[in-house]
């Protein structure tokens, strides 16, 4: 793959219309094996972070049930704690 080179500052990259007038020129080519090279990987990587994210919102939902479930029996026991109030049926 030819890269073209702008006389310019070294420390600067080259800006897109220069990129784009090197391939317009024909000086470069389009980098398409890289792309293709960094779409497999980002691809695949995309893949993993899905697993995790799939797994990880299991995890969530199963705390979700416990937590839902502790906190339904710790109202039932403070219900059977409070003194019952009983009414007066006499009148």
């Amino acid at each position: 793959m030819a890269v073209f080179r702008v006389e310019r500052n070294n420390t600067e990259p080259p800006t897109l219309a220069d990129y784009i007038q090197g391939i317009l020129s024909r000086k470069t080519t389009i980098p398409t094996k890289a792309w293709k090279e960094e779409y497999t990987k980002l691809t695949a990587e995309r893949k993993t972070l899905n697993q995790r994210y799939l797994a990880l919102k299991e995890e969530v939902k199963e705390a979700e049930k416990i937590r839902k479930s502790v906190y339904s029996i710790l109202r039932q026991e403070q219900r059977e704690q409070q003194p019952r109030r009983v009414q007066d049926m006499e009148r």
